[in-house]
């Protein structure tokens, strides 16, 4: 099943609203973004795309984590977007500020874990994945968002403080659909991608600021399971990186293999 706007437009510099979105609609996927990223190589989208399904089988997270979805308990959503990644190396931290915009509307106490978690007191309530390869068409990256709507059993998730949803702040009869949802964040991803190319980067970083879920909290970075170092939560640089100020001095952590986490 699919629901189909205007073609997106060519210029991937052009502001892009949400008339340029080509929609697909999913029972079921292995991955929204797996299933993206076959149909731009294989030449079955173009433009602007974004694939939503109620139930996801084989999804991923950051470093290979698995994240599966039962028929819809999640929102599941990628978008395509026909740009490179180096284009907006920031991405991830500004797809959390533009889906934490949305969901701010309903009062949902939502915070940004670096570099692409999304918490809501302090248990995980979801994440992003941004990925980018080569189609004939062109350089692609895609955003893939998990986000739990109903309750989801993850115990282990953000090494044991566990996970929420979406369900745990508005009424049964109250909760969005997972469309709707779909159509706000990426109207809202969409925009805040203008907003960093108009007004630079420091915007985003300004407002994941504001949200930053470990700021001033003693943290450890670890590297595999492994503890690299302790301290106290800085927050980001002008490039992006997390600073956490240890006995040391401070010292700027990369994306990447390393993870950050509030210490026990």
């Amino acid at each position: 099943m699919s629901k189909n706007s205007q073609p997106a437009r060519s210029d991937p510099h052009s502001m892009l609203t949400q008339a340029d979105v080509h929609w697909i609609e999913l029972d079921s996927v292995d991955s929204t973004n797996d299933y993206l990223a076959r149909a731009y190589q294989q030449g079955r989208v173009s433009g602007v795309t974004a694939v939503m399904a109620h139930q996801q089988t084989a999804g991923r997270g950051r470093s290979g984590r698995v994240w599966n979805a039962q028929p819809g308990a999640s929102l599941c959503l990628s978008l395509g977007l026909p740009m490179a990644g180096q284009q907006m190396p920031f991405l991830p931290l500004c797809v959390g500020v533009a889906v934490a915009q949305v969901l701010e509307q309903w009062n949902v106490p939502v915070r940004l874990k670096w570099p692409n978690d999304l918490l809501a007191d302090q248990q995980k309530l979801g994440g992003v994945l941004c990925e980018s390869f080569h189609a004939e068409q062109g350089a692609i990256t895609v955003i893939g968002l998990g986000l739990n709507i109903h309750p989801v059993n993850v115990p282990d998730a953000l090494s044991g403080r566990g996970a929420t949803s979406l369900s745990n702040y508005f009424a049964a009869s109250g909760l969005p659909s997972s469309l709707h949802l779909a159509e706000l964040v990426v109207s809202s991803i969409l925009k805040w991608i203008d907003a960093a190319r108009v007004q630079g980067i420091d915007a985003i970083f300004s407002e994941f600021g504001q949200r930053d879920a470990w700021l001033r909290c003693q943290v450890q970075v670890e590297d595999q399971g492994m503890v690299c170092f302790t301290g106290e939560a800085m927050g980001i640089d002008r490039q992006g990186a997390y600073l956490v100020n240890t006995d040391q001095g401070l010292r700027a952590v990369h994306a990447g293999d390393l993870s950050l986490r509030v210490k026990p």
